[in-house]
């Protein structure tokens, strides 16, 4: 699981999006409100934003509160779209980069808050076997979120929308299911002009979503967040099984 945050709307310093509000992604990393498994999100890192559509991105594997030179680096990156993530793994996926959200290929960005229900064992030689050869290429680890944003990424390819790509990754990530297998599938997706999000499962439980606009933070755009940034009464819940869709 993860906790997440993200933005549209005129440029915006990213050190709002992860630092910003009396509950901020940071406060996230080690006092969650909403996470469904789990208690702490100490296993990485990312924060990506665009310029010029093209995203840039920083972060690591170690916790976020270990990198003392974020804020400054933040503080001087302004951008229309960001995103970012501090991640709780899945226990048997691999703590290293190639599943640390969010993830970037070209000029897309993807996260994944949640699981496929042990993937590795039971879905992932089916779901890989459906990317095409450029794609698969270009897998770099073994984590349920890389195979799963190549899988949108394949979608969008072929000309899905950005919202019509994660429907397509849900569809097919269920449909490869057992029984008594669950996966939680809220994910996020942009490629820096427009940006998808959608809350979603398996089961009729889903992770939290929710979105603002208005908001003080972000006065002039809108945000989006697994958990709310502070008490500001602009935020409200995205419906569990529902999209929504930002553009920069």
């Amino acid at each position: 699981m993860c906790r997440l945050v993200a933005y549209a709307g005129p440029g915006l310093a990213a050190e709002a999006l992860v630092f910003g509000g009396s509950h901020s992604l940071y406060e996230q990393s080690h006092a969650p409100r909403e996470l469904m498994h789990g208690s702490v999100n100490a296993d990485g890192y990312g924060v990506v934003w665009y310029r010029d559509l093209r995203p840039v991105r920083v972060g690591g594997c170690r916790p976020i509160w270990q990198d003392g030179d974020l804020r400054r680096v933040l503080e001087s990156s302004a951008s229309p779209m960001m995103l970012a993530a501090v991640r709780n793994a899945t226990p048997g996926i691999a703590v290293d980069e190639s599943g640390n959200p969010p993830l970037t290929h070209g000029r897309w960005t993807f996260i994944l808050n949640g699981f496929v229900e042990d993937f590795r064992a039971r879905s992932m030689r089916t779901l890989r076997r459906r990317l095409p050869d450029d794609l698969y290429g270009h897998l770099r680890g073994s984590s349920d979120s890389e195979t799963l944003f190549l899988l949108a990424v394949s979608a969008v390819e072929g000309g899905a929308s950005l919202p019509e790509a994660l429907e397509c990754v849900r569809d097919e990530v269920v449909g490869v299911l057992d029984a008594d297998q669950e996966a939680q599938l809220t994910m996020v997706l942009a490629d820096g002009e427009d940006l998808a999000a959608l809350r979603t499962s398996s089961v009729d439980v889903t992770n939290s979503l929710y979105v603002a606009s208005g908001h003080p933070l972000a006065p002039r755009g809108t945000l989006l967040a697994s958990e709310p940034l502070d008490g500001d009464a602009s935020w409200r819940p995205v419906d569990a099984h529902q999209g929504v869709e930002l553009a920069g």
